[in-house]
């Protein structure tokens, strides 16, 4: 459990990073891996999933039309 945890945390630490870029706020491969995530992850009955997928829905509202696909 804890090694997911672990994984969860750096996963939503690279996308704090990347989505306070505002190259990356434009980028259609940083909007994609978002939604791919949310998709995949809806089913998820975890907490920290749960957490996870609150910060993507965030993340998902900073993002600008893609000027990079």
């Amino acid at each position: 459990m804890a090694s997911k945890m672990n994984s969860i945390d750096k996963c939503a630490s690279e996308f704090e990073k990347g989505i306070s870029l505002s190259k990356c706020q434009k980028c259609g491969c940083m909007k994609g891996a978002l939604e791919e995530m949310r998709n995949t992850r809806k089913s998820a009955n975890d907490l920290e999933t749960s957490k996870l997928l609150k910060k993507v829905e965030s993340w998902l509202g900073r993002t600008e039309p893609a000027l990079y696909t």
